[in-house]
This record gives structure tokens, sequence and C-alpha cells, in this order.
């Protein structure tokens, strides 16, 4: 099953497809040295870092923690005068932002309607952390061409439950006289506490 930071990436993707306002012709979901022209505007959507911080007291229980992840969005475009490539790219960057961060498919809370055991039940995420937002002009190429870089972080939260081989099923009192050792033969009290 995909890590829910590969989830969260590929739903961004999703919601990117096949949108009339966002004409690309490749969508990529792992850097590559070199774009081609004739590629252009492209799309990518990487995991660009994820960072896991104690939810409560560090080592104590079992571990549990605030896992914020990064998604890097990236939308290249060219063959137009740095100026028209400035604009183009506030608009793109400004409305992908928006599509996903008003889209209630993404931003969802439960849904009660779904069955437990359905991943779609449950969101995505708990909360948007960060957005930052940049652009890059490339000096080197044959042709003028601008990066518009969205990074969205979004947190949710990791718990690592224990592998216990030999699960605990009950536990045995017996009671002794104050004072008294192990080879004292106990009172007649006994408790039997099932775990489970």
């Amino acid at each position: 099953m995909p890590s829910s930071s590969t989830l969260i990436r590929d739903a961004i993707v999703e919601r990117l497809t096949a949108q009339d306002w966002l004409p690309i012709k490749s969508i990529r979901r792992q850097p590559r040295p070199q774009i081609q022209p004739e590629n252009l505007p492209a799309l990518l959507v990487i995991l660009v870092d994820e960072i896991e911080t104690p939810e409560d007291e560090a080592n104590t229980g079992p571990p549990r923690f605030m896992s914020e992840v990064t998604i890097g969005i990236s939308v290249v475009t060219g063959q137009n005068p740095p100026e028209q490539l400035d604009a183009d790219l506030d608009d793109l960057v400004d409305r992908i932002r928006s599509h996903l961060l008003t889209d209630p498919t993404f931003v969802r809370g439960i849904d009660p309607s779904k069955d437990e055991c359905d991943p779609e039940r449950y969101p995505l995420f708990e909360a948007v952390s960060k957005v930052r937002r940049g652009r890059l002009f490339p000096q080197d190429g044959e042709t003028y061409f601008a990066e518009g870089r969205l990074e969205i972080s979004f947190l949710f939260r990791t718990h690592y439950e224990p592998v216990i081989p030999d699960v605990l099923e009950h536990i045995v009192i017996s009671a002794r006289p104050s004072g008294t050792g192990a080879g004292t033969p106990p009172i007649g009290l006994m408790i039997d506490i099932p775990t489970t």
C-alpha cells in the first residue's frame, strides 16, 4: 500500500490532470534532467520531503508522530517573451493553489457515508501547514522558458505500534500476608484479570 505522502501526491496529480485552464503536454512524478521544448508546458508533482516530529513527549509509549510532508508542484512554460511568461506563471500557480485548496474531495473530513474499510472515508491529511511559491527564469537554452513553483506542506499523524509476538492474555495475582516471603502459601484470595 502506498504511503500517506504518496497518496497525497497522487491525489494532486489526479486533480490537475485534464483541466481546461491548465494546458500541459506532459505530467511527471519524478524529476528528469531536461525538458524538451516540444513537451512544454509541463507539470511536475513530486514529494519534496517529509519530517516526523514526536506527537507528545519523545520516547513515551509507542512512537507517535506528526508528519509534515511537502509536495512540490512545478509548471514549466516557454516560447513567449519573459513578461508574458511571468504573467502566465502567476495565473497558473494561483489557479493550481486555489483549485486544490477549494476542492472538497481533496480537503475533506471523514465521510460517514462510506464503509470503515474504504480509504475514501478518511481525510488525506489533517491540515495544510505551509504554502510557498516562487519562480525561476533559467538563462540557458535555445528559447525563453520559465518555471513556477508551488510547495504545499500537509500534516497528518503517524503511529508505529509495537509488534508483540507473545500476547499477554491474562494476569493472576496471589495474595500473601505482609512481611512473608515467596515460600509462604498464598491466603485463599486469587484474582484473574483478563487483558482483552
